[in-house]
């Protein structure tokens, strides 16, 4: 294990190129999307279906969570990682898809689930067979299922004998450890076999065309063991490198600012900004507080600190995901707040990342089931797939993609337009944020910018219109506006109204 650690560790010092994303990643949970042959599950195919309403939203990447089959309806338990869920498609299904996104210029992104797998997983029902199976001494082991000291797979989890976390069924006196529920046994990630599988799970999806990983729960790959647990993520990052070197790797770190950047020591491409993100976020918290200013020092900070300490890392901002209330409930279904936070979380330098359904405005709270509800394609409610058995909320956007794409007022367009701007922003992929000082507390202003253009991005968090003398270069790329009116350029001076955004390239 020592030697183990050692090398992983050594891993810290090497180079890593630069990864392939440079803008939006969206996220989708793949049954609550589109279905394509009428058994309203969302299905890869369907997926396929709705690419050029995803392109309008001008992506990177998407990202889709776990595709593997599972007897949970989330599917972060998989059964079998070189598997797609039969209720979800083929394999054939991941290639064409991954192909028609190549074309567009999109990276398909999986969610790749290593810190457990399911209690239903062969590895761990073949390690549960040989626990109650006492070690034979022998070089061949005479039983037909294999004594415990024979049996690879007992190194796999993480068991005790006499006492631990939950027993395991059938091997009296024998615990495994799972940080989720019984139903996920955490992996060994100190087995280097363990190692050789995740290896040739991650090969084998990167030969079908996917351009990179999101990485779930990589504290607990060693629980809270900050060392360990970034030296795995450079191992991990080396070891697709080596086989795609523009795969894009992102992963989830539910903590605070000094676990995650501890965890980019790794040399890993992206960490999700946790910190900004939810009901208790630095963003939520800045708009309630109108406090624009400070908002715009706190992500000029972020962006120089991963600057100076990880030059090669970008920033994942969001709003929310499937473990977090919807936005559009945090805000109250405000319209005006809605289209400022879209805009103060997309115009952030790095990797931001929009969850399906956030550009319509859906709802969901609660249960996880009701944070991943169906697509709403239209308001009254066809073509939508069916919720997850388990949701007790009922949607409460009643207007559509379809409503919502003919009326130029609607959340839908301004996400649109908002970003076909940031994909006129080549510099908001890499570039370094430095303050403007506007004199007004509730204006978050700042540019950003790198060795091939720069932009002012600007953002009235405050109530009334702001009227402001501008002192930089540039045109107006973006005015967003809302019931309060729209930002307007007169000469040299610059009208804010309440709750607007604008660029300036």
């Amino acid at each position: 294990m020592k030697k183990l650690l050692a090398l992983l560790t050594a891993l810290l010092l090497v180079p890593i190129a630069a990864p392939a994303l440079d803008g939006p990643v969206y996220e989708i949970f793949v049954a609550s999307f589109q279905d394509s042959d009428g058994d309203s599950r969302g299905d890869l195919s369907g997926i396929l279906e709705k690419l050029d309403y995803i392109q309008a939203l001008h992506p990177k990447g998407i990202w889709l969570m776990p595709i593997h089959p599972s007897p949970s309806y989330h599917k972060y338990d998989v059964v079998d990682y070189y598997g797609v869920d039969p209720s979800y498609g083929t394999l054939e299904d991941v290639e064409n898809l991954a192909a028609a996104l190549n074309q567009r210029g999109i990276a398909l992104i999986l969610d790749l689930v290593i810190n457990h797998t399911s209690s239903e997983h062969p590895w761990f029902l073949s390690a549960r067979r040989s626990l109650p199976i006492e070690p034979c001494g022998q070089d061949v082991c005479p039983h037909p299922n294999l004594c415990r000291a024979h049996n690879p797979y007992v190194g796999y989890y993480l068991f005790t004998q006499g006492s631990g976390k939950h027993p395991v069924p059938g091997a009296e006196g024998w615990y495994y450890y799972s940080n989720f529920g019984y139903h996920m046994p955490d992996l060994n990630l100190d087995n280097p076999k363990v190692l050789e599988e995740i290896t040739a799970i991650s090969h084998f999806w990167l030969d079908k065309g996917v351009k990179g990983f999101r990485l779930d729960a990589v504290i607990h790959f060693h629980e809270q063991n900050g060392e360990k647990n970034a030296a795995f993520l450079s191992w991990f990052n080396q070891m697709v490198k080596s086989h795609t070197q523009d795969a894009y790797i992102v992963a989830e770190a539910w903590a605070d600012r000094g676990t995650i950047d501890n965890l980019y020591r790794s040399g890993i491409d992206s960490l999700f900004d946790f910190p900004l993100s939810g009901a208790d976020g630095e963003l939520v918290k800045a708009l309630r507080a109108k406090d624009g200013a400070g908002l715009a020092r706190r992500i000029a900070q972020r962006n120089q600190d991963l600057k100076d300490k990880f030059p090669a890392a970008q920033n994942a901002p969001f709003l929310g995901n499937h473990d977090t209330g919807r936005i559009a409930g945090v805000l109250r279904r405000d319209l005006s707040s809605l289209k400022l936070a879209a805009a103060l979380y997309l115009l952030q330098p790095g990797v931001p990342f929009v969850y399906y359904g956030e550009e319509v405005g859906m709802t969901g709270s609660g249960r996880d089931e009701n944070k991943r509800l169906p697509m709403l394609w239209q308001g009254d409610g066809k073509h939508l797939t069916l919720p997850p058995a388990e949701a007790d909320q009922p949607q409460r956007q009643t207007l559509g993609v379809l409503e919502q794409a003919e009326d130029p007022a609607s959340l839908l367009v301004y996400y649109r337009a908002l970003l076909a701007a940031r994909a006129q922003c080549p510099e908001m992929a890499r570039g370094r944020v430095e303050t403007l000082d506007t004199g007004h507390a509730a204006v978050a202003a700042y540019t950003v910018s790198d060795e091939k253009g720069s932009c002012a991005i600007l953002h009235n968090l405050g109530d009334e219109t702001i009227s402001l003398d501008i002192s930089w270069p540039g045109a107006l790329l973006f005015a967003g506006g809302n019931q309060q009116g729209t930002p307007v350029l007169q000469g040299e001076t610059l009208l804010l109204p309440s709750g607007t955004s604008c660029i300036f390239r």
